[in-house]
């Protein structure tokens, strides 16, 4: 199989031990409210990784903002393809994706810097240019000259921003329910972040109830991968300061100047938006774009529908390839 425009080596530099977090220093981020809950946190991360589906690596790639962690699946001859995760969901929220996706392509789940995972960040980043650098940054690493990218959520986001800032090294993008990018949904993220989880909390203390903040506190349905789910719990509780950008809205002009082929995936659940008024949207903001409603799933609908969401991306990725 011949894949057009993809070259890459996959020869990285490892951490010192297999599975080992990079080395922590004072003020790096995330950080955590005690060190017995960072153990806690990273206990729950490397339960996923117990259960994943296929043989992978784990390694830290060495970039401006500090040391990034990826989960390398597949054969590493194949075509690359970045996995990059909703805001705080790590690498591991592929975990139902990637048995499926790495049949095909050497996939590359990312931690995105800053947030919850085993990445590093050294300082807050400012804006979209701060992660166009760093994600260029992880592709120089993995020798990755150009590869299709696949984005849930703020992933999505980050994948569109890359595709427009750095064409030369994006193929094809797959969107599923991305935040900002299309259109703003500031004060729905605000109500949830900065609102919703304070009053929950308060109504706890009101209450005397003494169970931990769940995502069913924040309207969001229980995850089909409780593993997953575990993780999540753990990241609502540990984690005391990370680094996160407001997700831009692209202008029509950059969003017109696009090149790379983008699939835009929305769950007929998703609740930041009406599924089929943002397809409508993307599709009058970004002419050329290709869009479906996956039914059955809700924000993050890779994990939803693990098996249609593949089919979707991998038909994506591989139409009008040369086969030989």
């Amino acid at each position: 199989m011949n894949h057009t425009n993809s070259s890459h080596d996959t020869t990285a530099t490892r951490s010192p031990e297999m599975n080992a977090t990079a080395t922590r220093s004072p003020g790096m981020l995330p950080a955590f409210k005690s060190d017995a809950l960072r153990d806690r946190y990273m206990a729950a991360y490397d339960a996923m990784l117990r259960d994943w589906p296929v043989a992978f690596e784990e390694f830290d790639l060495t970039t401006r903002l500090g040391p990034t962690h990826v989960i390398a699946s597949g054969p590493p001859d194949a075509p690359p393809l970045l996995l990059l995760t909703s805001f705080a969901g790590t690498a591991t929220v592929w975990r139902l994706n990637v048995a499926g996706l790495s049949r095909r392509y050497r996939t590359y789940a990312v931690d995105v810097i800053g947030q919850p995972g085993k990445s590093l960040a050294r300082r807050r980043l400012r804006n979209r240019h701060d992660y166009a650098e760093w994600l260029g940054d992880v592709l120089d690493a993995l020798n990755i000259k150009r590869t299709s990218i696949v984005g849930c959520s703020f992933g999505g986001f980050l994948a569109l921003n890359q595709a427009s800032l750095t064409p030369e090294r994006v193929d094809r993008v797959v969107l599923i329910s991305p935040v900002g990018t299309f259109a703003s949904q500031f004060w729905k993220l605000t109500w949830s972040a900065r609102i919703k989880r304070p009053v929950v909390r308060l109504l706890r203390r009101m209450t005397g109830r003494t169970r931990a903040p769940s995502m069913a506190d924040l309207g969001i349905r229980p995850p089909r991968d409780a593993t997953w789910g575990a993780l999540m719990a753990a990241t609502m509780g540990a984690v005391s300061k990370l680094s996160i950008i407001s997700p831009a809205v692209l202008s029509g002009r950059e969003l017109r100047a696009i090149r790379a082929p983008t699939l835009l995936l929305i769950g007929d659940g998703e609740k930041l938006y009406g599924p089929a008024a943002m397809l409508a949207l993307a599709r009058r903001r970004m002419p050329g774009i290709e869009g479906a409603i996956v039914a059955g799933a809700d924000h993050i609908a890779a994990m939803a529908q693990p098996d249609d969401v593949n089919e979707r991306i991998i038909a994506f990725l591989e139409r009008g390839v040369v086969v030989g």
